[in-house]
């Protein structure tokens, strides 16, 4: 039981790497503006979350095999043999601080994103005010065009 405590928690430590290295790549490629990649990224990265979410609920299983009171490594660890012991605990910090360092990544990517939307939306609506018709313009056939009226509420009965 507790070499599968263990291969689970090796897995996880890798996945946990993986996941930051997604993340550093997705990074550089807003940096670029390159949708596409990002969109390939982004897949692979919400398909490696569901596996680790998958991962962790396996561990909790084992842990719930081991004693049915354990709710976290901490509860059962003290049950390993020394060398295990100091095993499990090395990969639980060095994956706690894989996701301390990819949750951060993961905020900068959120912040690259939305403002590169910002940007992009201002972009439009600029664009879109320039291509508006301003009134008193002159029409296809010469004459002085009017600007279609602004959309109203109307009141009444049939």
């Amino acid at each position: 039981m507790v070499g599968r405590i263990l291969a689970n928690l090796k897995r996880q430590s890798a996945a946990a790497a993986l996941l930051e290295t997604l993340l550093a790549e997705e990074f550089s490629h807003l940096s670029t503006r390159d949708p596409g990649a990002v969109a390939s990224v982004e897949f692979s990265i919400q398909e490696l979350l569901r596996q680790l979410a998958v991962e962790r609920r396996s561990l909790h299983a084992l842990y719930a095999a081991l004693d049915p009171a354990a709710k976290r490594l901490a509860d059962v660890v003290d049950r390993f043999d020394p060398a295990a012991r100091e095993l499990a605990r090395s990969l639980y910090a060095t994956i706690d601080r894989t996701e301390q360092r990819s949750a951060r990544q993961a905020s900068n990517n959120y912040a690259m994103a939305l403002g590169l939307y910002d940007v992009t939306k201002s972009s439009l609506d600029n664009l879109q005010k320039l291509l508006t018709p301003k009134k008193a313009v002159y029409g296809s056939r010469g004459r002085i065009a009017s600007a279609a009226s602004a959309p109203g509420l109307i009141n009444g009965r049939f």
